[in-house]
Order: C-alpha cells, then sequence, then structure tokens
C-alpha cells in the first residue's frame, strides 16, 4: 500500500498476501483466479480496491484528496483567479 495510507503496521503483522485478499474481496476472484491476473489488471484491481476501501471514511476520502492535489503538476489558473485576481493585477496589502 502507499507510504501515509495510514497506521503503518508493524512487520510482524504485515500479510504476505494482504494484496491478493484485496483484489479477492474487491473482485470477488478467488486466490488462484487473482494469482493467475496479468500484473496490469493486478495492479489496477488493487489500485481500485484501495480507493474503495479508503472512500469508506472521512480519513480515507482526505488522504485521497491530498494525494490527487499532490499528483497535480498544472497550477488550477481559475482558482488562482478567484483568490489572487486577474493576471496584471496587483494585490494591494
Amino acid at each position: 500500500m502507499p507510504a501515509g495510507a495510514g497506521d503503518e503496521a508493524e512487520e510482524y503483522l504485515v500479510a504476505e498476501t494482504e494484496e491478493i485478499k484485496m483484489v479477492s474481496d474487491y473482485s470477488g476472484l478467488d486466490f488462484e483466479e487473482c494469482l493467475n491476473l496479468g500484473i496490469d489488471t493486478f495492479k489496477m484491481l488493487l489500485c481500485d480496491a484501495f480507493v474503495y476501501h479508503m472512500k469508506q471514511t472521512e480519513k480515507g476520502r482526505e488522504y485521497l484528496e491530498n494525494a490527487w492535489m499532490l499528483k497535480q503538476t498544472e497550477p488550477d489558473r481559475k482558482r488562482l483567479r478567484e483568490r489572487f485576481g486577474k493576471e496584471g493585477e496587483h494585490v494591494k496589502h
């Protein structure tokens, strides 16, 4: 799971098949079917299962929103203009 996705478990609490379990629970596939998926399909289902799980709580939704904002590479010009005015205008303090 992504770093910072919540409370990190101690090493002795981590299950080796945790990701397969998440994909199985989310997709309805059994473990063998999950293991026979192509890696791209498995990773897509794992990501979807993680997002679905996180959306169930307010804290999880906040995490997803923060993760989305960190991925943005272009400025939100509309929101910047709303906050600071149009280009060329100087904000007076």
